[in-house]
């Protein structure tokens, strides 16, 4: 099996957020998944769709909230994981 941190990933079509407050909601129109993202979820979210790859999303993380890289890769893999689980996100 492949580390997602790895992958190119993008959100899918059939996905659709919404902004609430510094937290975002996101849905899957065609299987109805409902994500709620905090703020560091939110985080990673933009940074997927700025077009920013799985390690280099850990490496802005770290960088900007001054944490350690290996529980950024961890949280971001896990978080990652589930979005693709549920196609919210696919590989491209």
């Amino acid at each position: 099996m492949s580390d997602i941190l790895r992958s190119s990933l993008a959100p899918s079509q059939d996905a659709v957020e919404s902004p609430v407050g510094d937290e975002t909601i996101i849905l899957h129109l065609k299987n109805g998944t409902y994500f709620g993202l905090d703020p560091m979820g939110t985080r990673v979210w933009a940074l997927l769709k700025e077009g920013l790859g799985p390690l280099e999303i850990c490496e802005r993380l770290s960088a900007e909230y001054g944490a350690d890289r290996e529980t950024v890769e961890t949280d971001v893999r896990e978080f990652l994981g589930d979005l693709q689980a549920n196609d919210i996100l696919v590989k491209v």
